[in-house]
């Protein structure tokens, strides 16, 4: 198995969208807010390792569609807003309170 080349400063900008000047003079701050992960070495040109970054980019990608829902189903529509508002109280209400007195048990 032969190991993959990294990144370069030059691939990493494509993939963001950004010039060189602007990844080689943002790159702290985008490593402190947005965890952007640190290149392989300071000296001489920028080289990111390919799986951490492919890793970052999947989960900070802005043009990456949302996550689905946790829900198997979708929910049925709801054809006016009163049937609306029944289905959230429905969907969203309390438990019912346990009004059975309570023994301490000895």
């Amino acid at each position: 198995m032969s190991m993959m080349r990294p990144y370069t400063a030059r691939e990493i900008c494509e993939a963001l969208g950004i010039t060189l000047d602007t990844l080689y003079r943002t790159r702290q701050v985008r490593h402190a807010l947005d965890g952007l992960p640190r290149p392989l070495s300071e000296r001489g040109p920028l080289k990111w390792e390919r799986a951490g970054f492919d890793a970052w980019h999947t989960r900070h990608d802005p043009r990456r569609p949302p996550a689905p829902a946790n829900d198997p189903v979708r929910p049925p529509e709801a054809a006016t807003i009163e049937e609306h508002q029944a289905l959230f109280h429905a969907a969203y209400a309390p438990p019912p309170l346990d009004t059975r007195r309570q023994h301490n048990r000895r």
